[in-house]
């Protein structure tokens, strides 16, 4: 009878334990997401802030030879040939982006994108960013406000929508009829209105998941899984851009993996495109605020 009665104890005594802990860890989770809601991560605070020149530097040196592995078959297949009246502009193709400072796909392909672009020309007042708490809170960057000089390719970015997914950049009414054509989502690059990458080369934004800029550009550098699927997808609008401008420069577009990949792509080389007339390079109109918008991803 006292065995049994130990026995009731020490079970009412686990029971207790495990409710506490539970309820311990209840609470915890509730701070961490109340917290998280009114005030964000540690990163938010870098939020508009211009980069570094260590992280400016990171990036260029992320961006350089050797660029590491081939595009996976899926990211070859996420180009379309839409081969349009080319955008251009002094001569050059245009590369168009459209994206929003919330969205997680965008705040993954942005790091692929600006290392894509490095081996072409040079970034200035690039800013931080991270996506919309509720969206990852991923650290990333927004073209807002940076400009982008190249030899070979003009670069024209716009941030649809902000932070909070209010309106904050207009997209002129030729870039936006082709955006709109392909769905309205983000990320959306269009290289020369020849190819069109409507979806998210990166498809799981979480990879970025803890990490800050800093973290990041190591996993970069170092290859791990995270650094190999970014380095990917910066080869894979590398080669983008080699098809669009003929393979020049030669350097970067005849390096590995960029020349397989550039064959692979279907359709016209920039040069083999009769060019009728020249889309003109409009004035970018930014409104300060607007209805929120539906949060669309690609």
């Amino acid at each position: 009878m006292r065995a049994r009665q130990k026995k009731k104890d020490r079970t009412r005594r686990i029971t207790i334990y495990v409710t506490v802990a539970i309820i311990a860890a209840s609470i915890a989770v509730g701070v961490y997401f109340v917290s998280t809601a009114s005030g964000g991560s540690v990163l938010d605070k870098y939020d508009n802030v211009p980069i570094s020149s260590t992280v400016m530097a990171g990036l260029q040196s992320v961006s350089r030879q050797p660029y590491g592995p081939a595009p996976s078959s899926t990211m070859q297949s996420d180009v379309d040939n839409y081969a349009q009246s080319p955008y251009v502009s002094n001569g050059k193709p245009e590369l168009v982006f459209v994206g929003g400072e919330f969205c997680p796909y965008c705040a993954v392909e942005r790091w692929a994108l600006i290392m894509a672009l490095n081996r072409f020309g040079n970034f200035t007042n690039l800013h931080y960013m991270t996506a919309a708490n509720d969206e990852g809170d991923y650290a990333t960057f927004t073209f807002v406000g940076s400009s982008y000089s190249s030899n070979y390719i003009v670069f024209k970015a716009f941030e649809a929508e902000d932070r909070a997914g209010n309106a904050l950049q207009t997209v002129p009414a030729n870039y936006s009829s082709v955006w709109t054509t392909f769905g309205n989502g983000f990320p959306f690059v269009n290289m020369g209105n020849t190819y069109v990458i409507k979806v998210s080369l990166l498809a799981f934004p979480d990879i970025l998941t803890g990490g800050n800029w800093t973290s990041i550009l190591n996993e970069i550098s170092t290859s791990d899984s995270t650094g190999l699927q970014i380095r990917q997808a910066a080869n894979m609008i590398t080669a983008v851009i080699c098809k669009a401008t003929s393979g020049s420069p030669a350097a970067v577009c005849s390096a590995p993996p960029i020349g397989s990949a550039t064959s692979a792509i279907a359709g016209p080389t920039y040069g083999a495109l009769s060019v009728l007339s020249q889309a003109t390079s409009p004035i970018l109109v930014q409104t300060p605020s607007g209805p929120p918008s539906a949060k669309r991803f690609g």
